[in-house]
């Protein structure tokens, strides 16, 4: 996986133009390492799944700590300022059908199938 790819897809979710999304960096180094990890199928083939997969996680991460940031807008007089908010759960659907689409890719970690001996 490559981090710039990373970034431009969690960027292109997020709405977010490159600066932006800098700020947002650690979030997708975190969810790299973590996509990495899991990692079984690193072919080329594999890649654009898996920076996808891991752009929607930070992307998740950033709706959930967007979500936690206080006031959505504010009025004073006849201005109003919006903030601009990524639905939570939304982020999470994304995640998940990103982590489905990629889970040729992955180590399976929920499943244990081990031999008990005599």
């Amino acid at each position: 996986m490559d981090i710039e790819n990373v970034m431009k897809r969690f960027a292109l979710m997020a709405d977010l133009d490159e600066k932006e999304a800098a700020k947002y960096r650690p979030f997708c180094e975190d969810a790299m390492a973590q996509i990495s990890r899991r990692v079984k199928d690193g072919s080329a083939a594999a890649q654009g799944i898996l920076c996808a997969a891991a752009a929607s996680l930070a992307l998740y991460r950033w709706a959930l700590a967007n979500a936690c940031a206080g006031e959505e807008s504010f009025s004073a007089g006849d201005v109003k300022v919006t903030k601009r908010m990524c639905n939570v759960e939304t982020a999470r659907r994304a995640w998940l059908e990103s982590a489905a689409a990629a889970a040729p890719y992955l180590k399976d970690e929920g499943f244990l199938f081990e031999r008990i001996g005599k």
